[in-house]
């Protein structure tokens, strides 16, 4: 879908409004100091004899803390008045935005009468919004939003809350009435501090406050916001920026929030929306990577993604999806003419350019403003050789946690520019997967307690990217601080670690690289059509079905959104891991659509929380099931033809079954033996065991399967396999359980 250029002219609006406000803020900010150095100008201080220091009378010492003070409370009288003042104005911009938003998807539906909901905004949302603290208060801390989140007394009826004005802070998790106080307080410090020192090292009151104030005069509004801050002294040049940069974040989260909020409200209508950044060289790392990617509405990052952010999003319309429904057959897209355009720093572009390619065509001088230096462009350009893409090559510029690379990490990664070599022409593969890394396992060696403190610390700063990732405000990491600071104590391992092991799921597939996200294709033709995956018996590729019960669980398992770097594996039965279902690994082509029709039985059981939670439609436990293939060349431990055929008619892959005992049983105590032997520390689960062994997932023959029934669950046989998936980048995932 094209973009209407409207979006583009009211982003670039609504940054011009937020500086206008700006200035508006810094103004009166500045005048408060303004009036503090035109009384300092009046005053007379004395200088004495050289070496005497300097004499002042007690009544210009009552007249400087008089000014000193009545300075501090018109501080506090302008934080309070600004704050309310700010109220007034995310009001403002939320009610332009969500109209606006309304008014664009009317336009572009319009040829098939497609109702549009409407989304108001509540009398209470600006105030939560700029005064409420959601770490003070009981409300939900995610960013993310749900359509019921909008809901209010009937169909069609949608609002902007106080709660989700709540949950909004500045990146640094601070409020924006805390914000402003906490200029105000700074400054009433350095006020006090910038006089004290210059009477007391001889300066004369015209010097104090020419340093406090710089060439700004009263009332100054003819200067841009940008321009105050430049234009001012010790006292304004610091907090002018920081108003500015305050009400530009707040302005771009309000447009944003609303906008989310719209789309929620029409979620048929735009069920995703595209990330849009702005091509010019002030754009932060993270924006150039995110510009022109699309995601499925509540799944994926929303702007501002830092203080100053001016990226945005707009809807992409779904018109095949909504041309099909009884009623609105006559949607067609808007009719396609001239080439569109985006506006760029260098003038307009084609629309679908993203950053990388159009800082790819820039000059050098401009590359080199945009990436810090010559040799960072040099890395840029040799990649996206290498990689035959401008966006990808600004992706390999970026760390995991959003930061810019430094130079130095680019010489560690890849050496000399010139070392960066183009990719051979890849050998045709059949699908639609997206590259991904795949990370071979191998066994992990035994760590000296020396090796395994370094690695705690480099654990624990992944955890803390992770449930930053995951909007946790104060991300815990208590039990691997325990391990640290025993260890760094001389502890023993033993000493510190319960039963003397360190090796449980999330440590051991960071260690692996387990948390990689998979493979993506667009359904499970794509995964059928793959030749890099595992077949069955029948020479078909073989099919896994994963189900759960919560939508967020999913995606997690397929690498969508901010928490998707990191693999959540679960416990269960066979061990800890992730399990899914699969037709007869050994069925014949005769037994293929049974097999495949219980494995997806199994998979829809896993939908629902229990046998008396609300019954889903079929769309709502699709959204809940991962299909999904096996790389063939990945390490997983199958078992021989005949294991997954006997004792059918009794308990066969269940703990007291003769085939776990004799089998499945002896090859788990076996395996947890070889990764103790390995480790030297006692592990649990086989799970654990097989991560710690290099096994990428197993396979579980024909297990006993608890079937959620009317009145509690049955224990039944399916004509279907477990595996329990270890090594996530070791599998491709479907986008849908579709053909």
């Amino acid at each position: 879908m094209s973009i209407p250029e409207v979006f583009f002219r009211e982003t670039i609006d609504l940054n011009r409004y937020s500086n206008a406000v700006a200035t508006e803020f810094q103004t009166t900010y500045n005048d408060v100091i303004l009036t503090a150095a035109r009384k300092l100008k009046r005053l007379n201080i004395r200088q004495a004899e050289a070496g005497a220091g300097v004499v002042i009378a007690p009544q210009t010492r009552k007249r400087l803390r008089a000014i000193i003070q009545q300075s501090k409370i018109s501080l506090d009288m302008w934080s309070k008045e600004t704050s309310k003042k700010m109220i007034k104005e995310i009001e403002g911009v939320a009610k332009v935005q969500t109209g606006f938003i309304e008014n664009e998807l009317k336009k572009v539906v319009k040829s098939g009468s497609v109702p549009i909901n409407s989304v108001s905004v509540s009398e209470k949302y600006a105030k939560s919004f700029v005064t409420t603290d959601p770490t003070k208060t009981n409300i939900f801390t995610s960013k993310e939003f749900t359509v019921d989140d909008f809901k209010k007394y009937g169909s069609g009826t949608f609002e902007l809350t106080a709660r989700q004005g709540a949950i909004q802070t500045l990146p640094n998790g601070v409020t924006v009435e805390k914000a402003f106080r906490g200029i105000a307080e700074n400054q009433k410090d350095a006020l006090t501090r910038h006089i004290r020192q210059g009477v007391f090292s001889g300066e004369s009151t015209q010097e104090i406050a020419r340093r406090m104030i710089g060439k700004l005069e009263f009332g100054q509004k003819a200067l841009s916001s940008r321009q105050k801050a430049l234009a001012g002294g010790e006292l304004t040049i610091a907090a002018n920026h920081q108003i500015r940069t305050i009400v530009r974040t707040s302005v771009n989260q309000v447009q944003n929030q609303a906008s989310q909020a719209v789309y929620a409200a029409n979620s048929k209508v735009a069920p995703k929306y595209q990330y849009v950044a702005t091509l010019d060289s002030r754009t932060s790392a993270v924006c150039r990577d995110l510009d022109g990617k699309t995601f499925a509405y509540n799944r994926g990052p929303t702007p501002p993604q830092h203080f100053n952010c001016r990226s945005t999003t707009v809807p992409v319309v779904d018109y095949e999806g909504l041309s099909k429904q009884k009623g609105f057959e006559g949607l067609k897209p808007p009719p396609v003419g001239k080439v569109v355009t985006r506006p760029s720093a260098t003038g307009r572009v084609p629309q679908d350019m993203t950053y990388g390619e159009w800082l790819l065509k820039q000059d050098k001088k401009l590359q080199v403003k945009t990436l810090g230096s010559p040799k960072k462009v040099s890395y840029f350009k040799k990649l996206a050789k290498k990689e035959g893409s401008g966006q990808k090559a600004i992706k390999k510029l970026v760390r995991d946690d959003d930061s810019e690379r430094s130079l130095k990490d680019l010489q560690r990664i890849y050496g000399k520019p010139t070392n960066i070599k183009p990719k051979p022409k890849p050998k045709a593969v059949v699908g639609t997967a997206k590259a991904s890394d795949f990370v071979k396992s191998k066994p992990l060696k035994k760590l000296t307690e020396k090796e395994l403190l370094t690695d705690l610390k480099k654990f624990r700063e992944h955890e803390i990217k992770i449930q930053t990732a995951r909007g946790v405000k104060n991300p815990y990491t208590g039990p691997i601080d325990f391990k640290i600071n025993s260890l760094e104590q001389g502890l023993s391992i033993e000493k510190v670690i319960d039963k003397g092991s360190p090796m449980y799921n999330d440590y051991l597939f960071w260690k692996q690289g387990f948390n990689k996200r998979p493979t993506r294709v667009k359904n499970v033709k794509a995964l059928k059509d793959r030749k890099d995956l595992v077949k069955g018996a029948d020479g078909e590729n073989l099919v896994l079905y994963r189900g759960v019960s919560n939508d967020n669980w999913n995606d997690q398992f397929k690498g969508i959104g901010k928490g998707g770097d990191n693999y959540y594996a679960g416990e269960g039965l066979y061990g800890n891991g992730t399990y899914a279902a699969a037709r007869n690994f050994h069925g014949t082509k005769a037994s293929l659509s049974k097999s495949t029709k219980n494995a997806i039985e199994i998979a829809e059981h896993y939908t629902q929380s229990n046998a008396f939670a609300p019954k889903l439609s079929v769309a709502e436990k699709q959204k809940r099931i991962t299909a999904f293939g096996l790389k063939k060349d990945a390490n997983f431990k199958t078992w021989k033809k005949g294991s997954s055929t006997k004792n059918l008619k009794n308990e066969h892959a269940y703990p007291d079954s003769d085939w776990y005992k004799q089998t499945f049983g002896k090859w788990e105590d076996e395996t947890i033996a070889k990764a103790k032997k390995l480790t030297g520390y006692d592990i649990e689960t086989v799970g654990e065991a097989c991560t710690i062994l290099g096994i990428d997932g197993y396979q579980v023959p024909l297990p006993l399967v608890d079937k959620l029934v009317e009145g509690g669950a049955e224990l039944i046989h399916f004509d279907a396999d477990y595996w329990v998936i270890l090594n996530r980048s070791a599998i491709v995932v479907s986008d849908t359980v579709k053909l």
